[in-house]
């Protein structure tokens, strides 16, 4: 299946590793090209040589927590790639484990508004795009209650996100520009929270596996494979969705 992605011009934040760098793979594999961000500098190092190989890439090293900073490089990667046909909101604080009224500003900082800096720092270049899409990754714990490890914040603010994407769904719809949700339940990555927790934690990782009806966890691929498609002209007639890519995890009937 053609997703009509050659040529498309990509953004995504938190690029260099798991899901967000798995999408980046998958578009670039598609015929996009991509710019990302991420914090840690050895990482966007890392990810942007991978990545290269495949296409055209841009990357920079900095904090989805900073407004302004996350607002100046949309420009600029738009002005690296040659305009933005896609958004994609992936960067997280979900490591912020504790209930101190920091970690809950981090939270909120990095997972809403950096994905409303990067909307609204892209408007002008969706708004002359053929093909706009927005997409947000979220979570199952927005809206279905876990145990720990799942720090406090994190199914508070990407519910928020949610809710942010139906909203840009129905302003943004007239204008062409989709607006769409992807909810992973929980992703096995090599080196990412659920790796160390069936290292330090097996029963724990025990429990939730078998809460899979195919006994299993998620990769990140799986859920590219999805983004991506929701990114894509292939998906045009989607939009305001929150995609659910769990494995049946998750036992609310989607009605």
């Amino acid at each position: 299946m053609d997703l009509g992605l050659k040529g498309k011009k990509a953004i995504i934040s938190g690029g260099s590793k798991g899901i967000g760098l798995a999408i980046a793979n998958k578009l670039l594999d598609e015929g996009a090209s991509v710019g990302f961000f991420a914090r840690d500098r050895a990482g966007v190092e890392a990810a942007s040589k991978e990545l290269s190989a495949k296409g055209k890439v841009t990357s920079d090293a900095l904090d989805a927590g900073d407004f302004e900073a996350v607002k100046s490089w949309v420009a600029r990667a738009a002005a690296e790639l040659g305009g933005i046909d896609i958004v994609v909101n992936n960067a997280s604080a979900s490591a912020q484990m504790d209930w101190e009224k920091d970690s809950w500003q981090k939270s909120f900082d990095t997972d809403v508004l950096s994905a409303v800096a990067m909307v609204d720092a892209a408007k002008p270049y969706l708004k002359k795009s053929e093909a706009p899409a927005i997409l947000q990754i979220a979570t199952i714990t927005a809206v279905e209650h876990h145990d720990m490890p799942i720090s406090p914040s994190y199914g508070m603010v990407k519910a928020a996100v949610i809710n942010f994407s139906a909203q840009l769904a129905q302003r943004l719809g007239a204008e062409g520009i989709r607006s769409n949700v992807v909810s992973p339940g929980p992703i096995y990555i090599e080196g990412g929270a659920w790796h160390g927790i069936k290292e330090n934690a097996f029963e724990l990782y025990e429990r939730d596996r078998l809460q899979h009806p195919m006994e299993r966890l998620g990769s990140a691929e799986e859920v590219a494979n999805v983004a991506v498609f929701l990114c894509s002209p292939a998906a045009s007639w989607v939009n305001g969705a929150n995609v659910v890519v769990d494995g049946g995890f998750t036992k609310m009937v989607g009605y």
